[in-house]
């Protein structure tokens, strides 16, 4: 082989130090990048967006899943409960320390728009009776709860509430506002007459088809306090069917039987009054208006809520079984119906256990709950978590009341390794900063009553005016001066 054949064969000689092969790989990055760009400019926007949220997406999930960020969560969410703050309000606490808007997160719907329903303030609040106003408050929060379960029709159809067996008054919704903007003072109240007593806070007046409906009953059942009349589509669909409401759930048999009234138009006509009250008849609180919708009654409005729920789940059921074919479907024993009906008006369902005596029926009985209202303070609850203010007086808080504990000296020896639980000024997990807010708490708290000095007034006169007064000066003796 010739010295140039040699030389071509020669491999090249290495780069030193590596210089050139990385000047290579960062042109070869710098061209990539160019290129990325440059497809990136050419993507349509929307498939733009979409990688950008991919992107987040990525590092949302990088964060959730990450062990210490949990753990850390859960540590604030716990510190959170135990300060007494619910779940939900915990979470928005700690959405407003990281500067997170916080939507109101609420399995209900309609909830944009959050208007207090107790809205009876300062010298407002005089001119209402005390039991008139827990009423106001009440009636407002059903037309909200009718609201959120998505039964409006607009601003028709009505609840009314008998202010009491003295007076033939009661109180129902001003004609004109929607379900979600009814509060207690804008509630009108109106005579068995049609006259309106007070107007509420409106200058809106009340439907007189509405007033014709409750009215009538209210004048023919003196034990009816609430009614409600809505026009739910499957209530409206199983008022149609000959058959009428059947005994398909155990929803059907919790409202008792059912009455109907035919359809003889919109209701305006005073003749109707008497057959109306005559079809609902002297038992029965539920009556299915044929081819309209429903008039659900109760002594209680937590008792027409508890009906008016029941009626719809068992309209909604019903109708969901009718495509199989109503001659196909086995109901309910008349036996079965009226056992779970007796069961059912003991007040919680028949089966608290804290109103039956416990488990075995020989525990400590409590005041009974009467029909819906056990249900109607769950729902209270969630409406003034949600921030609503719905003015209810809770029978029975979520505020635990624990029994003391009588702590034997040979069951529990002095030893702290015995203790199972960690007591507030021993807890580890407090930060700093937060034992020694409390530890001041503490100390001012004591500071006055361990203080070895004496407190005494007397009477002084004034200095640097020429007619001094007596005026009564705190003269503190310490300990050291008592001594002496």
């Amino acid at each position: 082989m010739s010295e140039v054949q040699q030389e071509q064969a020669a491999p090249a000689p290495a780069p030193a130090n590596g210089l050139n092969g990385t000047a290579t790989q960062e042109e070869e990055v710098r061209l990539m990048t160019e290129e990325e760009l440059e497809r990136e400019k050419m993507r349509p926007p929307d498939i733009d967006q979409d990688m950008k949220e991919m992107e987040r997406r990525k590092r949302v999930e990088a964060i959730m899943n990450s062990t210490i960020f949990r753990e850390e969560l859960e540590k604030i969410v716990e510190s959170q409960l135990t300060e007494g703050y619910s779940g939900y309000q915990a979470i928005q606490n700690i959405s407003e320390m990281m500067g997170i808007p916080c939507s109101r997160v609420n399995t209900f719907r309609s909830m944009s728009s959050v208007i207090p329903i107790n809205d009876i303030r300062g010298m407002e609040s005089l001119s209402f009776a005390k039991g008139e106003k827990l009423l106001r408050c009440k009636l407002a929060s059903v037309y909200r709860l009718i609201d959120m379960h998505g039964w409006t029709q607009s601003i028709y159809n009505h609840v009314t509430a008998r202010i009491s067996q003295d007076t033939e008054h009661f109180l129902l919704n001003p004609f004109g506002m929607l379900y979600h903007e009814v509060t207690a003072s804008s509630l009108v109240k109106v005579d068995m007459q049609g006259n309106i007593v007070e107007s509420g806070s409106t200058n809106f007046g009340v439907s007189v088809a509405g007033f014709m409906l409750h009215s009538a009953i209210h004048a023919a059942r003196p034990d009816i306090k609430c009614i409600i009349h809505l026009h739910h589509p499957a209530v409206v669909a199983v008022s149609a069917l000959k058959q009428g409401l059947m005994s398909l759930s155990q929803e059907s048999l919790l409202i008792g039987d059912v009455s109907y009234h035919e359809y003889q138009g919109i209701f305006v006509n005073q003749e109707e009054r008497d057959k109306l009250a005559r079809n609902l008849g002297p038992i029965n609180k539920v009556m299915l208006l044929r081819n309209h919708g429903v008039v659900c009654c109760g002594e209680t409005i937590e008792e027409a809520w508890y009906n008016t729920f029941h009626t719809v789940l068992a309209c909604e059921t019903q109708m969901r079984m009718a495509p199989l074919g109503l001659d196909n479907l086995i109901t309910v024993t008349d036996e079965a119906r009226h056992a779970a009906f007796e069961v059912a008006r003991r007040g919680a369902g028949g089966v608290d256990s804290k109103q039956e005596g416990g488990p075995t029926g020989q525990g400590p009985k409590e005041r009974k709950w009467k029909v819906g209202e056990l249900e109607f303070e769950a729902l209270m609850r969630s409406m003034d978590n949600c921030g609503l203010r719905t003015g209810y007086i809770y029978r029975k808080p979520l505020v635990k009341q624990d029994t003391s504990r009588f702590q034997s000296d040979v069951a529990l020896p002095p030893t702290a390794s015995n203790y199972t639980h960690l007591f507030d000024e021993d807890d580890i997990t407090r930060s700093p900063l937060k034992r020694i807010l409390d530890g001041r708490k503490v100390q001012d708290k004591s500071r006055w009553l361990n203080s070895p000095n004496v407190y005494q007034k007397v009477e002084v006169l004034e200095t640097g005016t020429p007619d001094p007064k007596k005026i009564t000066k705190v003269e503190i003796i310490t300990s050291e001066n008592l001594i002496k």
